[in-house]
């Protein structure tokens, strides 16, 4: 009896530890996998009477949404080769990995999240996103990355190496890479000097994206294919 006991203890220690880990999925409203999104997008709020704030949510060309109803899910079509990008990011990422590519052509014919970065609403000057948390419990690394395969952020596991990025720009796309599948999660916030009320800064917000395992190898041959295709089409553009 005493042993059934364990074992049932196990089990229910186990459920919970699963039903703890899917927590942020499960609370999500609304799933975003394809089309165009600002992930991170900052607005700038002001009323005429109060000093301004800063919001940060999830924009689409159906809406807003705050970040913790979204789940950005990466479809296995994102998987593919890193080689088409420097060595920093294969080290980071692995010889395959997950990327939501800054190439809108290629992210759409994947059937991608076409992800971007925004700030709307702001007077002149830079906005600043730093990271601020990895989850405990991400599966693996994640970068976001420019075309040049610079690194705006980066987190391997739960520890963040790449903290913060500024755009000055309303609208910029990124590569948004992660090394293997199942649920990540980032705490965020966004910053900006104003001009006469000083420095304000957004609420942190915990961003959830949920990674699609690998693909069979037909579907992988047609992500080689387009982001080969894509390469070669800038090359002879230059």
């Amino acid at each position: 009896m005493k042993c059934t006991n364990r074992k049932l203890t196990r089990w229910m220690l186990l459920g919970l530890l699963l039903a703890l880990s899917g927590y942020g999925v499960a609370r999500a409203t609304t799933t975003i996998s394809s089309g165009h999104a600002d992930i991170f997008e900052a607005e700038y709020e002001q009323d005429g009477t109060n000093a301004p704030t800063i919001h940060l949510g999830v924009h689409t060309d159906t809406g807003h949404y705050e970040p913790a109803d979204v789940l950005l899910e990466v479809g296995n079509a994102a998987y593919g080769s890193t080689a088409a990008f420097s060595p920093t990011i294969a080290s980071l990422l692995g010889a395959n990995a997950w990327i939501l590519l800054a190439d809108l052509e290629v992210a759409g014919s994947l059937g991608l999240i076409e992800g971007g970065v925004a700030k709307a609403g702001f007077p002149p000057g830079s906005v600043t996103f730093t990271m601020m948390a990895a989850g405990t419990a991400n599966p693996g690394n994640f970068a976001l990355f420019t075309s040049s395969s610079s690194f705006r952020l980066s987190a391997v596991g739960s520890a963040v190496e790449t903290t913060s990025f500024s755009i000055t720009t309303g609208h910029i796309h990124y590569n948004w890479g992660f090394s293997a599948p199942g649920t990540y999660t980032f705490d965020m916030k966004a910053s900006y000097t104003d001009a006469n009320f000083g420095a304000l800064e957004s609420a942190v917000e915990t961003y959830t994206f949920n990674v699609i395992p690998e693909p069979t190898g037909g579907t992988l041959l047609l992500t080689a294919f387009l982001v080969g295709t894509s390469l070669r089409r800038r090359f002879f553009r230059s």
